[in-house]
């Protein structure tokens, strides 16, 4: 390295410790370093190696590295992490209990119909099946985002806890949670993970209360049901699209011979929802999930193209709203936003192959809301 430092010392130090520095200046106020990766063996590794203890030694100092390509040279730029004051969770608690509210009166209203409280389950207390629908949406959305939280903590990204977004009766009580991220991820491995994360945990919850809820439900012929729909007009039946997920839990669970009808029990209906949220997360397009698990596996190049083909694939699946959405942030966002710090880095095999896993998920939670 050259004689004087352009940066704190320790940035130096650990710069110097993960590569060797071939050239080094200040670029509109920023620390700017052409770095060659140390070591013997396959270049890429040592880089994505060495660019990860880079992060992890000058993070506590308040400061990030960004990695990038100029043709055959590679440069560390290092920036100043503003500084955040103490997390604050009111908002959070607030926004849960809202959320606890409003779930519930859907679940109350989903419950309170004749047909579950005087034929189906009379001595059960609609209290009682609205609790069970508040806990299954609940689990579903809050382990999805908790799974997310759970990543960031190992990776050592400060994150937020859940924001629970209430949604009027009708809508399941909610429009879901999100958490937000204090910085960037590493690279494509983390990006990838944190991508993975909150929607393989809400997969798994899914299938948990899918399979309470279908034990929870009711099989009937078909006459009775229609002599109900004249006995009670007001009750509102209504088909619904199953994802695969929960055709095939149904079949074991749950067989509903041809003349029969499968009647949901609320916490059926969570489920449903479950694999709707899940499916929607995983298209890969913009911030959605799916969206940095894509980024990760093709690059930032590749993502507006794969981004634009999601879009499309909501149209055609109902999801005009959402895609319009999505089409409309994705023009106003930059491409690097997302992005990991080291972008340059591929990604590992291990995660690679657990694309299989992204794409079964995505293919059991798929609803098609346009066909009914």
């Amino acid at each position: 390295m050259a004689e004087y430092p352009i940066a704190d010392p320790g940035i130096e130090v650990a710069i110097e410790k993960s590569f060797r520095v071939a050239e080094k200046y200040i670029y509109f106020n920023q620390p700017t370093y052409v770095v060659v990766p140390r070591g013997d063996g396959d270049p890429r590794l040592l880089l994505k190696n060495g660019f990860k203890d880079l992060v992890s030694d000058i993070r506590p100092l308040g400061y990030l590295p960004k990695l990038r390509q100029e043709r055959d040279r590679f440069i560390v730029t290092v920036h100043k992490v503003p500084e955040h004051g103490p997390p604050s969770t009111r908002r959070n608690i607030i926004l849960f209990i809202a959320t606890v509210c409003t779930v519930f009166l859907d679940g109350y209203l989903r419950s309170n119909n004749p047909i579950l409280t005087e034929i189906l389950m009379p001595g059960t207390s609609v209290y009682l099946n609205a609790l069970y629908f508040t806990i299954a949406i609940l689990g579903v959305f809050g382990l999805h985002e908790f799974g997310h939280k759970a990543i960031s903590m190992i990776r050592g990204i400060e994150a937020s806890m859940p924001y629970f977004i209430p949604a009027p009766p009708g809508m399941g009580g909610t429009f879901g949670a999100v958490i937000t991220q204090k910085e960037p991820p590493t690279n494509r491995d983390a990006l990838f993970d944190l991508g993975l994360s909150g929607p393989l945990v809400g997969f798994i919850v899914t299938i948990v209360v899918a399979i309470l809820g279908l034990r929870l439900s009711f099989v009937v012929p078909l006459e009775e049901v229609n002599a109900w729909m004249a006995m009670f007009p007001e009750v509102g039946f209504q088909s619904i699209p199953f994802p695969y997920l929960i055709q095939g839990l149904t079949n074991i669970f749950r067989p509903t011979p041809d003349d029969m009808v499968l009647l949901l029990h609320p916490v059926g209906f969570a489920a449903w929802v479950g694999c709707l949220v899940t499916f929607i997360n995983l298209i890969p397009a913009w911030q959605l999930d799916g969206g940095h698990i894509s980024r990760a596996l093709l690059g930032k190049k590749n993502q507006r193209i794969i981004s634009i083909a999601g879009i499309m694939a909501m149209v055609v699946m109902g999801y005009f709203v959402m895609a319009l959405m999505i089409g409309f942030f994705m023009m106003r966002t930059d491409s690097d936003a997302g992005g990991p710090l080291d972008d340059i880095s591929p990604l590992s095999n291990s995660r690679k192959l657990l694309t299989l896993v992204y794409l079964a998920m995505l293919a059991l939670t798929a609803v098609t809301v346009g066909a009914f």
